[in-house]
């Protein structure tokens, strides 16, 4: 029997709770342009962005209370985010139908989700403005600098870097960190025992890639 391939991303388990919460923000505000929800009768299954949304604010509030180290408080964190990541993952899989039942791979762009890379017979092939750099980042040789490593899909590729050392989740308090052509960037004067956070894009051809997930660090 065969089963649905997995061309969408929506896994995301691995990241800490303020890149889950910044990421359901950017899949709600992709799909609510994104021709797979814009029917009248969408599946009761599915959540709307505006859903997604107030799951993405309820969980920063469970966090919130969470910080205290009450177990009853940890564990509503929990179960709150378990309900976003199967939001995400229904969402996603319902992008990826929508794509196979009308042999329509475009659907799988801006929905939010970053694209499997399959050896399979689905010709389907991602623009790297469909992709997202990867991100580390190092504390720096002296105090208040840091590098940041941006793991390119091509050598070629030209990303922008953004930080905050504010809520990641408020849009408005992310700044430019310049346009860069190279792997490592160094950054210097930076607020020691403050905590920064930061996301890249690609650009090509005059037009951006969606943003990554946000890597965070404590500046020494």
């Amino acid at each position: 029997m065969s089963t649905i391939p997995e061309l969408l991303d929506a896994n995301f388990t691995g990241l800490s709770i303020n890149d889950f919460i910044v990421r359901m923000h950017f899949v709600a505000d992709k799909l609510e342009q994104h021709p797979a929800f814009q029917e009248d009768n969408l599946p009761e299954y599915l959540a709307k962005p505006p859903k997604l949304r107030q799951i993405a604010e309820a969980l920063g509030q469970a966090r919130d209370a969470a910080a205290g180290g009450d177990r009853g408080k940890i564990a509503d964190k929990k179960a709150l985010r378990d309900v976003g990541q199967l939001a995400l993952s229904m969402n996603g899989q319902h992008v990826t139908m929508l794509s196979l039942h009308r042999n329509d791979p475009s659907l799988l762009h801006n929905a939010g989700y970053d694209q499997k890379q399959h050896k399979t017979n689905v010709r389907y092939a991602a623009s790297l403005l469909d992709l997202t750099p990867g991100l580390e980042v190092k504390h720096g040789p002296v105090s208040g600098s840091i590098t940041v490593i941006a793991k390119r899909l091509k050598q070629t590729a030209t990303i922008e870097l953004q930080s905050t050392d504010q809520d990641p989740a408020t849009e408005t308090s992310w700044s430019s960190q310049g346009i860069h052509s190279k792997s490592r960037i160094e950054l210097k004067a930076l607020k020691p025992a403050n905590r920064y956070h930061f996301r890249a894009r690609y650009h090509a051809d005059g037009r951006t890639g969606p943003w990554s997930s946000t890597v965070s660090i404590i500046v020494l």
